[in-house]
């Protein structure tokens, strides 16, 4: 803005400042030849009162002004040589210069304004004003040299000082400016309370209004959320407790064996729910400590959800494949690692419903591809379910990578979290 503010006004500037000159040196120059014309008309006029008494009146010699009637003979050479009598008309006037050595330089210039005037008698008067610049002392060509140099100082200075004008409001917006952007950029929710700076500007003070404005709005949703999280959360403890407490009831009454592997699952989702509210509690507070990290393979937690999740792909012809590059013990935060690796996982189940899987486990990073060959994929952020959100918040918190690519017939899904230390099998 403050650039495209400068050059603007430096363009008018410079514009108005041509302008200005060329029409400087135009009035200086015209005002020489009206001043000339004038005393060309005077004399024209007095001539011909006496031409009318007395046509035999001689002509008169001012110095400055010749004339010839009918006849140029008596004329030097060089008005044969310079004046085009071709153009002569009636009635006008007509210029023309001579400079043998270059327009900058005085020596042996002369400038000659020729005015042909038609007598009662039908003869024709010439009148030629005939400024010879040799006949002009050195101090009178100093004083014309000034005369038209004055309008190039004028100019140039009207310039710079628009120049300076400008580069010293550049630097005040820039300083202000600048002073918004550092307030903003440290406007946190400590600060939101304290009253906005004066930053001079109108403008400048309306945006900052805006921006505490926006922020208190932004402020109230986050609370609200949080709050949210934290009351959603903490009524979900009682459900799951219970239903924890009656799985360890019906551990202890020894079900049968066909109804070992449902119990498993059913307390795994119970855990997985447990886990959920622990880490909503944990993403909804600010300046809380990481979740616990714990001794976990990270293949065997993927198939215990790959596990979980294959009811998702029940009766669809999708070929699931699970390659392991890495099958050793690493601390990690497994708590939310899980819900990061369910959501990714389901999402990929849910959304192929002809075609293939594939499941990549490295020693930092699980990579998730699907393909769909019976239904179109959309690209939108709603392909990947509510949970994504989710997922985005842990990996922000945690500082892992989380890549979402989306191809022509599914996406592609990569976590990397950092280096953890390896334990031993």
């Amino acid at each position: 803005m403050r650039r495209q503010f400068s050059l603007l006004i430096v363009s008018l500037t410079l514009f108005t400042a041509l302008i200005y000159t060329v029409l400087l040196d135009r009035s200086i120059t015209r005002g020489l030849e009206e001043m000339v014309q004038l005393s060309m008309q005077f004399e024209i006029e007095d001539f011909e009162a006496r031409y009318i008494d007395n046509p035999e009146t001689t002509l008169p010699d001012t110095g400055l002004l010749n004339f010839y009637i009918d006849d140029w003979r008596a004329a030097p050479d060089l008005y044969h040589q310079i004046i085009p009598f071709d153009e002569l008309r009636d009635g006008e006037y007509l210029e023309t210069e001579w400079s043998p050595n270059g327009d900058l330089d005085w020596e042996g210039s002369r400038f000659l304004l020729i005015y042909p005037h038609r007598l009662p008698d039908q003869r024709i008067l010439y009148a030629v004003a005939d400024l010879d610049a040799d006949k002009l002392s050195q101090e009178q060509r100093n004083e014309f040299d000034r005369l038209f140099d004055s309008g190039l100082y004028v100019g140039g200075g009207y310039v710079f000082l628009m120049i300076l004008a400008v580069w010293l409001y550049g630097r005040r917006l820039t300083r202000r400016s600048d002073a918004l952007a550092k307030w903003a950029k440290e406007l946190s929710f400590e600060k939101l309370q304290q009253p906005v700076p004066d930053f001079y500007f109108h403008d400048l003070n309306q945006i900052a209004n805006q921006l505490q404005s926006a922020f208190l709005r932004i402020a109230d949703l986050l609370e609200k959320e949080h709050r949210f999280l934290r009351n959603a959360s903490h009524e979900l403890r009682t459900p799951i407790a219970v239903i924890k407490a009656n799985m360890e009831l019906l551990a202890r009454m020894e079900p049968p064996q066909t109804l070992q592997r449902p119990l498993e699952r059913v307390n795994r989702a119970n855990a997985s729910m447990q886990q959920l509210t622990e880490t909503l509690l944990w993403l909804s507070r600010e300046n809380e400590t990481a979740p616990k990290q714990e001794n976990a393979v990270p293949a065997q937690l993927v198939k215990e959800l790959v596990e979980d999740l294959g009811y998702l792909l029940e009766s669809k012809p999708v070929e699931l494949s699970l390659q392991e590059t890495f099958s050793g013990y690493k601390i990690l935060p497994v708590t939310p690692l899980r819900i990061v690796l369910n959501n990714l996982l389901r999402n990929a189940f849910q959304h192929t419903q002809e075609g293939s899987i594939e499941i990549e486990i490295g020693e930092q990073y699980l990579r998730i591809e699907n393909h769909d060959e019976g239904a179109t994929l959309t690209d939108s952020d709603n392909s990947f379910g509510l949970g994504i959100h989710l997922v985005q918040q842990i990996c922000q918190k945690l500082n892992w990578q989380l890549e979402l690519q989306y191809v022509e017939d599914g996406a592609i899904a990569t976590l990397q979290w950092p280096e953890y230390l390896i334990t031993e099998v």
